[in-house]
């Protein structure tokens, strides 16, 4: 309703709320019994008036408690004051203190909610509001049982009173409030007919300094805001998974956690991540491609895809998996990088020498062979240099099941198709080997690499014997390889 957003969105000690009820009906003064009796007894009978037939009178005792504060009013005492009294609504088991609001010309409001100072706690369960919580003369919930059975008696008029923290008043109206019962879950039945214009509840809650101001609910499951004079809300809003709800400086909003920037809907990280283990350690334990920015790079932060499996924070910089990617490109293309980090890819010379040149690197290398079979090959440490020395590779001590293959490209310079690097007489990126007992006809090379002599390597064209691992079982014609490094 209008009253809880209003108080809700930003919480302040002098802005405050109250919900009230008046019971539609004409409601009889009731006279005390011992008067009535007095008449009773001055009344003839037949046999002290002639005439008068023998008569009787039929009367039923009026129950003990008046059913609402309308009747508390009523009453033919003084009961018109504000102030706490016991009604018992029909059928409900035992009379309750209700604070009854007579005020206005009207009286007789029985007040239902109240919110003016924050000195009561709201975020209850549902036992709590089922059986009313807080104080009468200050802050309280009556109880959705007691408002049930109360507004259940007949047509009940709602008015909401609200103060702003600026000390404007405002009350609306509603001209038929009723809920219904615990096994409906006190759903609002009917409100009925509003008593009061858009323009002027607009004007209360946009004033003319609030033009652009946001408000939010205590939980931030809500977020209103008034343009050109209008409030309106959108329940959509909810914090970033990065984010907390939470109260500073008197404003209740998003915040992005420690180490994040942004609006506390769309938060980033402050501090890009560095590499694969720094998103598996603050971001997420998920594979997939996330941006980087490793310490020595001078760039933008870059795509790459993290592995996270065998333990997680695997940066993964080469994939093969179907031949959809050229790998027969130039330096420049091996230098910055191609390919789909998803599919495909040369992560590029420049951010591998960035990435391994942070700290300690291990490699580990993941093939599937010609006949399906899954083998890997660890390395104790990885690294290249950097352009100037031709992105020179540095390996270490090998384990695992695929075979050491990298130890014979150990301090070798990275040679493509026109920039010719290896030691051998010819360029061996655009070699084309002889026929071979092993892997049968010949093929080319044709593939950026660190080569030491002309041979097998996993850059090599995708389908062809060339695309091998000598020590790997089943080894022309691979059919997967994946390169990746992790922090040692």
């Amino acid at each position: 309703m209008q009253v809880a957003k209003s108080t809700s969105l930003k919480k302040t000690s002098r802005s405050m709320s109250q919900m009230k009820i008046i019971h539609f009906c004409f409601c009889l003064c009731w006279t005390s019994w011992s008067a009535l009796g007095q008449q009773l007894n001055n009344y003839p009978t037949s046999e002290s008036k002639e005439g008068v037939v023998g008569s009787s009178f039929f009367y039923y005792q009026q129950q003990g408690y008046p059913r609402d504060c309308s009747e508390v009013r009523n009453q033919c005492s003084t009961h018109n004051v504000s102030g706490v009294h016991l009604i018992k609504p029909d059928g409900y088991p035992e009379p309750f203190e209700v604070y009854c609001d007579n005020t206005d010309d009207s009286g007789g409001w029985t007040v239902i909610h109240r919110l003016q100072d924050g000195s009561v706690l709201f975020n209850r369960n549902w036992t709590e509001y089922k059986n009313g919580f807080g104080f009468m003369s200050q802050e309280f919930w009556i109880g959705n049982e007691k408002l049930s059975f109360l507004t259940n008696q007949g047509p009940y008029e709602l008015r909401i009173d609200i103060k702003s923290a600026d000390d404007m008043c405002f009350y609306l109206t509603y001209n038929k409030f009723r809920i219904s019962d615990e096994y409906s879950d006190y759903k609002i039945i009917s409100v009925g007919e509003y008593n009061g214009s858009e323009e002027e509840i607009n004007r209360f809650l946009c004033p003319s300094n609030s033009e652009g101001r946001v408000y939010l609910s205590q939980n931030c499951s809500s977020r209103c805001s008034c343009t050109s004079g209008h409030f309106s809300c959108d329940d959509t809003y909810q914090c970033n998974p990065n984010a907390v709800c939470e109260e500073r400086n008197d404003v209740i909003q998003c915040y992005c956690d420690e180490g994040y920037t942004g609006d506390g809907v769309n938060c980033t990280i402050a501090t890009p991540p560095s590499d694969c283990q720094d998103i598996y350690d603050r971001v997420s334990t998920e594979s997939g491609v996330y941006k980087i920015k490793p310490t020595t790079w001078q760039g933008e932060p870059f795509d790459v895809y993290c592995n996270m499996t065998d333990g997680g924070g695997w940066t993964v910089f080469q994939r093969r998996v179907d031949g959809s990617q050229d790998f027969f490109l130039y330096w420049s293309d091996y230098k910055n990088g191609f390919g789909t980090p998803s599919r495909e890819l040369w992560l590029g010379n420049d951010k591998l020498h960035s990435l391994t040149s942070q700290g300690n690197y291990q490699l580990r290398i993941d093939f599937v062979n010609r006949d399906g079979a899954p083998y890997y090959a660890k390395h104790s440490s990885f690294r290249i240099s950097n352009e100037n020395d031709k992105y020179r590779l540095s390996v270490g001590s090998y384990s695992g099941n695929a075979g050491g293959d990298m130890s014979y490209f150990n301090g070798q310079a990275f040679t493509t198709r026109d920039r010719d690097n290896d030691p051998h007489g010819g360029n061996c990126a655009t070699h084309t080997s002889s026929p071979s007992a092993t892997c049968g006809t010949a093929c080319a090379y044709n593939a950026g690499w660190w080569l030491n002599s002309c041979g097998y390597q996993i850059n090599a064209p995708y389908g062809s014997n060339c695309l091998s691992w000598y020590n790997l079982p089943g080894k022309c014609n691979v059919k997967y390889t994946e390169m990746k490094v992790r922090p040692v």
